[in-house]
């Protein structure tokens, strides 16, 4: 069996080419398990576990799809290597995030918000919603179903469960397959790419 493998220059190619090319190569870093695994293992050396290094896994994968077709990346550095890095830094960006919100939320004063929205804001917030309702709707049922599903913070186990597919790993799949289709139609649809900007 001949195992596809890629220069920095191939690969950068092949993203740029689109179509079955850029799923092959995009494949190609996905089924690498061993490079998987050492960003499982970072990721769970600082607070995170499993399933959290496996979702940054994925989620740099499509960073680095995106940095390339941008041109934010043209191969100066080993692709794996670039890969890691992104890895590292969405963990990472990730837990400040979180800390923030720890350190700031308990000590909030009760009257520093108020408990109710203001018509503009209730109008943007149900706006945004329509607007991301109907991208989720170009994606099919199930991609809908999914991506919802995990934006709410339901495990890969639970998505599984719900949508009666055959396994966790299964719905983390297809997670990424809808990821990726997500940001191929925004690809497309730079006006809905603004739509959104407008009312976030």
């Amino acid at each position: 069996m001949n195992a596809i493998t890629y220069t920095n220059e191939s690969f950068v190619a092949a993203i740029k080419k689109g179509g079955t090319v850029r799923q092959t190569a995009i494949r190609w870093l996905y089924d690498d398990k061993e490079l998987q695994q050492r960003v499982v293992s970072f990721v769970k050396n600082n607070r995170g576990n499993q399933e959290d290094g496996t979702d940054m896994f994925h989620e740099g994968i499509i960073v680095l799809d995106r940095n390339t077709r941008e041109d934010k990346f043209r191969g100066e550095a080993p692709i794996k290597g670039y890969l890691y890095s992104i890895c590292r830094f969405l963990w990472m960006n990730q837990m400040r995030k979180q800390e923030r919100v720890t350190l700031v939320d308990p000590i909030k004063p009760a009257q520093e918000e108020p408990d109710f929205e203001t018509p503009e804001v209730s109008f943007r917030t149900e706006e945004r919603k329509n607007l991301l309702g109907h991208l989720l709707d170009q994606l099919g049922e199930q991609c809908r179903k999914v991506l919802e599903m995990w934006k709410l913070s339901y495990s890969m186990a639970e998505i599984a469960d719900t949508l009666q597919l055959s396994n966790e790993a299964n719905a983390r799949k297809i997670k990424y397959r809808c990821h990726l289709a997500l940001m191929e139609y925004l690809e497309k649809n730079p006006g809905m790419v603004k739509q959104l900007k407008d009312v976030l």
